[in-house]
């Protein structure tokens, strides 16, 4: 494993900033990854396939055409425990962290990673205001030896590498999240704490029809279908509290 290189960490982001298609950002960060022990990347925003198709996100990978289609076709994201580790974690970890808190459904979709010869490997989170969440995951055919220097090394120029990707290839539709008005955003708040809207009304001190409409109003900014839904695009949305 290499020493401390601040000049080459440097160098990589300046190069990448300066990048003007997909393929020249993948091939500097394919290159910088190497001296890590790191031969492949799954560089992407984390959403549901089953509610935005994959030409509508920031999605780029080079892993095996076969194992690609396979996790397409079984929308294995939803099961992948990196995946969610990467939708709660504010910090880089390993494959192997994520597996120990796996479910079998999740453990199935890592080996199958594995069958592909790809059997380690980082992830390192993306989380920005006004973005849905993301990742950059590394993984490698071997173990990896890497020191906390090391992490934050690649982690930077990974931040580096995701967000000039999602400023190229973007905007994505996906990403044009309508903003709530306060009275909306109250009504919704109150909504995820289990109040009914005779009860909203009265907290507020408005009508329950006015509850209602603004509800509505809000579900249709929000493109959700019912209540539930709702609070939860509201709250993957960053518009209301958890």
């Amino acid at each position: 494993m290499p020493d401390y290189d601040g000049a080459a960490v440097l160098a990589a982001i300046r190069t990448i900033q300066t990048m003007t298609t997909s393929d020249a950002v993948i091939s500097v960060l394919g290159q910088f990854i190497e001296r890590y022990g790191f031969e492949r990347i799954f560089l992407g925003q984390l959403v549901n396939p089953a509610n935005v198709p994959l030409k509508d996100i920031l999605y780029i990978s080079d892993w095996p055409d076969e194992l690609k289609a396979e996790r397409e076709r079984r929308m294995a994201i939803l099961h992948d425990p990196i995946a969610i580790g990467a939708l709660r974690s504010k910090r880089p970890f390993s494959w192997s962290e994520a597996r120990l808190h796996a479910t079998r459904a999740g453990r199935k979709v890592m080996d199958s990673v594995h069958d592909h010869g790809i059997t380690d490997g980082m992830m390192f989170p993306m989380h920005a205001l006004h973005s849905v969440s993301g990742g950059v995951s590394l993984g490698a055919a071997g173990g990896l030896d890497l020191s906390l220097t090391h992490i934050a090394e690649l982690e930077i120029v990974c931040q580096t590498a995701y967000y000039h990707l999602e400023g190229l290839l973007g905007p994505f539709p996906y990403q044009r999240v309508a903003e709530l008005t306060v009275r909306e955003t109250e009504c919704v708040q109150f909504a995820a704490a289990g109040k009914t809207n005779w009860e909203i009304a009265k907290i507020l001190g408005i009508q329950e029809d006015t509850v209602k409409k603004t509800l509505r109003r809000a579900s249709d900014k929000l493109g959700a279908v019912n209540r539930a839904h709702l609070v939860a695009s509201a709250i993957a949305k960053s518009q209301i509290f958890p």
